[in-house]
Formats: structure tokens, C-alpha cells, sequence
């Protein structure tokens, strides 16, 4: 295994747990304060789990890039790419709709 597969799939677990305890648990606090500020008692849940399936699906597109990059070098970077603009879209979304 390279390194760069490695990294892939420790920092990719890493996020699915974040996105996890975000979502399942609503750890709220392992996000930024700025962007949680003004998010009321009642939108907690529906803000926790759209951030945490945003952090969640980037981690898995990072384990599933490691993979392809294990496997096949060529194109692996794709899943990485696809899976970090619909994770971005999802927290940005939570944002602009919750935190108000």
C-alpha cells in the first residue's frame, strides 16, 4: 500500500466517525462555532443531520478513492471529487438554511 492510499482511508474513517457523532449523536460542537451560532434548540436535529451526512459522505468518498487508488491509479481522484462537492453542497445548505 502507498502512502497516499493510506491516508486516504485513515483520514476517510476519521470523517465518517466525525460525521456520525454529528449526525446520530448531535454533536453540534464539532463544528465550528460560527457556523452554529445562530441555529435554534428546535432545527438542531434537522441541522446535525444534514451536516453530519455531508461529513459522512466525503468520508466515504475518500475511503472509496483510497481503494481505486490501490487498485488503479488512473481516475481515482473521481469519486474523491464527486463525493467532496455533494458533501460541501450538503454543509453549505445546512448553513444557509438553519443558522439564521
Amino acid at each position: 500500500m502507498t502512502l497516499a492510499t493510506i491516508l486516504l482511508l485513515s483520514l476517510g474513517a476519521c470523517f465518517v466517525v466525525l460525521g456520525r457523532l454529528i449526525w446520530k449523536n448531535e454533536m453540534i460542537s464539532l463544528l465550528h462555532d460560527y457556523h452554529t451560532n445562530n441555529v435554534s434548540p428546535e432545527n438542531k436535529p434537522q441541522f446535525c443531520k444534514l451536516s453530519g451526512l455531508g461529513v459522512v459522505i466525503i468520508g466515504f468518498a475518500m475511503i472509496i478513492s483510497g481503494a481505486l487508488l490501490f487498485k488503479l491509479e488512473a481516475f481515482s481522484f473521481i469519486p474523491f471529487a464527486v463525493g467532496f462537492v455533494i458533501g460541501i453542497f450538503m454543509l453549505v445548505s445546512a448553513g444557509k438554511k438553519y443558522n439564521k
